[in-house]
C-alpha cells in the first residue's frame, strides 16, 4: 500500500495536511464505564514520520491492569519518491506487520472506523471492529486455498481425435 501523503492522512481521516510537530486527535467518553478513547495523528519534528495511535484510558482500571491501554500504534514513512507506507504496526501491543494480508491498508481502514465511532459520539468497540476491519478473508500469494487440490489427469487420446486432426 503506497500512497501519497496526502492520501495516507485522508485514509487516517484527517482533514488537513499535517506539519512538522503537528497533531490531529480525537476522544470519546463512556461515563458509565469510566472509560475514554483518545486517538490521534502526529508528525514528527523533520516531517519524515507520521503515527498514529489509539489508547483507553480507565477511570478506575480493573485489579492489576493499567489504567492506559495501547490499542493501535503504526508508523509510515516515504518509501518511493513522494509515496508513503506504513512500515510498523501494533496492536494491542502485538506486532502485526505482515500478519494477514493487506496489512497496511487494513490498520488505515481499523484507525478510522474506530475515530468514525468517536466522531459519532459513540464508544468504539474495539473487538467487533478489529475482527471487522482485520479479518483475514484473503489469501497471500501462493497461499493454498480450499479448492480442488488434485491436478487433472491428461489423456493423449482425449486431445488427438483418432483420424489425426488435431485439436
Amino acid at each position: 500500500m503506497r500512497a501519497t501523503f496526502t492520501e495516507l492522512i485522508e485514509k487516517l481521516g484527517v482533514g488537513y495536511p499535517l506539519s512538522a510537530y503537528e497533531t490531529c486527535p480525537w476522544s470519546g467518553s463512556d461515563g458509565h464505564t469510566g472509560r475514554t478513547c483518545s486517538a490521534e495523528v502526529r508528525m514528527n519534528p523533520d516531517g519524515n514520520e507520521l503515527e498514529a495511535e489509539v489508547q483507553i484510558f480507565y477511570d478506575i482500571p480493573q485489579d492489576g491492569k493499567a489504567s492506559i491501554e495501547q490499542i493501535l500504534w503504526l508508523k509510515a514513512t516515504p518509501h518511493i519518491q513522494d509515496k508513503w507506507d506504513v512500515t510498523e504496526l501494533r496492536i494491542k501491543r502485538e506486532n502485526w506487520n505482515g500478519k494477514i494480508y493487506n496489512w497496511e491498508e487494513k490498520c488505515l481502514n481499523f484507525f478510522r472506523a474506530i475515530i468514525t465511532e468517536i466522531e459519532q459520539g459513540r464508544f468504539p468497540d474495539i473487538e467487533a471492529l478489529l475482527e471487522r476491519e482485520m479479518s483475514q478473508k484473503e489469501k497471500f500469494a501462493g497461499s493454498r486455498g480450499g479448492g480442488g487440490g488434485k491436478s487433472p489427469k491428461i489423456r493423449p487420446e482425449q486431445l488427438l481425435n483418432m483420424k489425426g486432426q488435431g485439436f
